[in-house]
This record gives structure tokens, C-alpha cells and sequence, in this order.
């Protein structure tokens, strides 16, 4: 979604965060201090970072190419209220996008230039899934849905560059409390007709009432209607919550391109107040999750929205530490590194193309549930039933098996541009 890190990793030889150890080996008067070095130099490209945005797209995967109703509790997103690991899956992505911001734009400028590309993108990002999505409506320009996930990211993208590049910190971050603010006023205070304030039910809510007056007919129109407005899940007002995501996710990128090369000890500031961050936001993310204002990702509920930067901030730091920081083989950990590097490679390889690969999966849904039938069934069901539920029997383990068959599709395809070099960047 943003451009390469050449800005802040354009000097190879330097490591990518230097250690400073206590541990000096002393020769009488010629006294020497060896510098332990258990860290990797840099690389083009920030490691844990494309293996984080990959290992959301493989999450996306699995959970958007279940088949039937029998889906498995860590690939199957919440109904309304509460948590499960599918309804963490697009937040982290969110958070990364947004980490990735404070990488591409920390020594740009706010020039026609910069915003010629930050505009394009967002159009770009909104309007390739708008396209699928008409087309997933057959091209009924008065139902499609407006809004979906490639919209909340260039929504959340485009005014975190604006706040960004527009605005010194202390308004920044008073930009971010406003929308809070807003968002918290919006879902508890308005009276929403037919459903009073506060209503957090969910076909009666305020955002899915200001949705229903902004789109009209154009949202998502799920079967199980019990009160008078839809709830679309990337719906106006969500969007604005998920923007805590997107904006913490740019203050911890904040953080590392502030102290990955300041000192000896730069690591040490990045990993420690990366932690702190994630306190800050999981103790009240919990406490008021278990209590006033549950979890809840289809509004994306305040609690919801901080506990999704306390786990994606935890993800980002255990891969950051794990990839870019320890060097395994000056620690005579070899095949640790090497099942590491295992492990994350197919992360990498979609982490590099991660719009792309998220948009051809759609592409190719749409194309098997709506447009080619076998029988009275779509071929998407007809090859989950004959290929994988005839044989495996179980609901559960079919659908599981089916999603992983996809995986390893997807895999392949990323495989196959990133050996050729192809690099799709909007």
C-alpha cells in the first residue's frame, strides 16, 4: 500500500539496530572493547514487516474461503459481540498499513508530488474494490455495496498521511482524540429513530442508521435483519474507530524510525517502548471490554479498537525481535534461523504483493459463486462438496482443508511473481 523503505534503510553496511554490551575483553595497556553483535546489518527491506503483512493476507484467506456453515472457532469471525483470533485478522493489517506510513513518508515532504501519490493511491484502493464489488452485483449500480475492506484502508490511509505530513504532533494526536471522540459521541448520544441512544444492538445502532441515510440502498445487506437498518461491518462511522488502529499503527513505525539507528542502545528504546504502548492499550482495552463497552469488530467498538493495536503492536514486536534483530547464527542458533526463515518465506513472498494477491482472491469468489453454476449449484460449491466434503465427510474438517487448499494456491501465485520480480505498487 505504501512505497519501499528506501528512505530510512539506504545504508547497508549499518546494522539495522545497533547493541552495545558492557562486556569488554581487556589486553593490558592496549585495552580493546569488542562490541557483541547479535544483530543482523540492514536489509532492503524491514523482514518482520512484510512477514507480519503477509501473515494477515494468510489470515484473510482462511477465513474469507470457508465453505458451508461448519467453520472452526479460530477462522470463523464473531456474529456480534466478543473476540475471536478471525475478528484480529484485518485490524493487524490495518495497523501495519498504517506502521508502513511513518516508513514511506518520514522524509517526505508536503508537496504536489507527495499528495499526487497518496491520492492516487487511496482512489486507487477505493475504487478496485468498489469495482469488485459491482461486479460481485452483477453491475446493479443501485444495490452494489460502497463500502468494504480495501475502502476502510484507503480511507484510514489517506487521512493518516493527512494528519501526517499536515500537522505538528501535538495536533496529530489531537486529531486522533477528536475522531474518538466523535465516534464514542456518535454510537452512545444520538437518537437514533426507532432505536433510542446508546443501542448497540445490531441492526439498531447509530452507525448503521447513518450508513443507511449516506449509502441508501449501497451496504451490506446481511439476511438476519431484526430491526430497521443494516449493520455494515466496514460501514462510515466503524471506519472512523479503525482509524485508532491505522494511526497507532504509524506511532509505533513513528518509534522505530526515530531511534532504529540514534545509539548503541536504539534497539533497546524501540523494543521497550513498544511494550509500553502495548500495556497502555491492553489494560484498558480488557477492563472496559469485560465491563461497559464489549468487544464488538462489526462496530468496531472503542475496546475492540484498543485491544486490536495491543495485539498487532505485540505482533509487530515478537516478529521484529525474532527477524530483524537477533542474529541467530552469531548465536550459534542456526537451524533456529533457518526454520525461521522457513517459516516466513511464503509470509514474505504475499507480504510483497499483499492488495494484489487480496484482490485476485475476491476476483476469483466472485467469479466461481456468481458467475459460473453446475447444476443448481455454483461451481464454488460443487467443488467444495465433490472435492472436499465427499470424501472428508466432516463439516468442519472440509471447510478447514478447503481454505488451506486456497492458501497454498495463493502461495503459489505470490511464489511465482516474486521469483519473476513482479512487484504490483499502487
Amino acid at each position: 500500500m505504501v512505497p519501499n523503505y528506501k528512505n530510512i534503510q539506504d545504508e547497508e553496511s549499518k546494522p539495522l539496530i545497533e547493541h552495545s554490551s558492557s562486556t569488554h575483553i581487556n589486553h593490558g595497556k592496549d585495552t580493546k572493547t569488542k562490541i557483541i553483535e547479535y544483530l543482523k546489518p540492514v536489509q532492503r527491506r524491514m523482514g518482520s514487516l512484510d512477514a507480519v503483512r503477509g501473515l494477515t493476507i494468510f489470515g484473510m484467506i482462511l477465513v474469507d474461503n470457508q465453505a458451508g456453515n461448519d467453520v472452526i472457532w479460530p477462522l470463523n469471525e464473531t456474529e456480534w459481540n466478543g473476540l475471536s483470533t478471525a475478528d484480529l485478522i484485518f485490524p493487524s493489517f490495518i495497523f501495519i498499513s498504517g506502521f508502513s506510513i511513518a516508513l514511506a513518508l518520514k522524509n517526505s515532504k508536503n508537496t504536489t508530488s507527495t499528495w499526487y501519490g497518496i491520492i492516487r493511491r487511496t482512489l486507487l484502493l477505493f475504487f478496485i474494490q468498489c469495482f469488485l464489488n459491482l461486479m460481485g452485483d452483477h453491475f446493479n449500480f443501485t444495490t452494489f455495496r460502497i463500502m468494504g475492506v480495501l475502502q476502510r484502508i484507503a480511507i484510514c490511509y489517506f487521512f493518516s498521511c493527512l494528519s501526517f505530513l499536515c500537522f505538528p504532533i501535538f495536533l496529530q494526536r489531537l486529531f486522533l482524540l477528536s475522531v474518538t471522540v466523535t465516534y464514542i459521541s456518535i454510537m452512545y448520544a444520538l437518537n437514533v429513530p426507532k432505536c433510542g441512544r446508546a443501542n448497540l444492538t445490531q441492526n439498531c445502532n447509530a452507525g448503521a442508521y447513518i450508513d443507511s441515510k449516506v449509502f441508501g440502498l449501497n451496504i451490506m445487506k446481511e439476511s438476519n435483519l431484526n430491526g430497521p437498518y443494516y449493520n455494515d461491518p466496514e460501514g462510515l462511522i466503524s471506519t472512523m474507530s479503525s482509524f485508532i488502529t491505522a494511526w497507532m499503527g504509524l506511532e509505533f513505525g513513528r518509534i522505530f524510525t526515530r531511534f532504529y539507528k540514534k545509539h548503541d542502545f536504539g534497539n533497546t528504546d524501540i523494543i521497550v517502548r513498544w511494550i509500553l504502548l502495548v500495556i497502555l492499550f491492553m489494560v484498558p482495552a480488557i477492563s472496559l471490554g469485560a465491563t461497559v463497552m464489549p468487544f464488538n469488530k462489526k462496530i468496531w467498538s472503542f475496546s475492540f479498537a484498543l485491544f486490536t493495536v495491543g495485539a498487532s503492536g505485540s505482533l509487530i514486536l515478537i516478529a521484529f525481535i525474532l527477524i530483524d534483530v537477533i542474529d541467530w547464527e552469531s548465536l550459534k542458533c542456526e537451524k533456529v534461523r533457518k526454520i525461521i526463515d522457513l517459516i516466513i518465506k511464503p509470509m514474505k513472498w504475499i507480504g510483497q504483493n499483499p492488495i494484489t494477491i487480496y484482490s485476485l482472491m475476491v476476483f476469483i469468489e466472485i467469479i466461481l459463486m456468481y458467475y459460473i453454476n453446475v447444476g443448481s449449484n455454483s461451481l464454488w460449491v460443487q467443488i467444495y462438496e465433490k472435492m472436499y466434503l465427499s470424501w472428508l465427510k466432516n463439516g468442519y474438517l472440509a471447510s478447514t482443508v478447503f481454505s488451506i487448499g486456497w492458501l497454498i494456491f495463493f502461495i503459489l501465485i505470490a511464489y511465482i511473481m516474486q521469483r519473476n520480480k513482479i512487484f504490483i505498487k499502487l
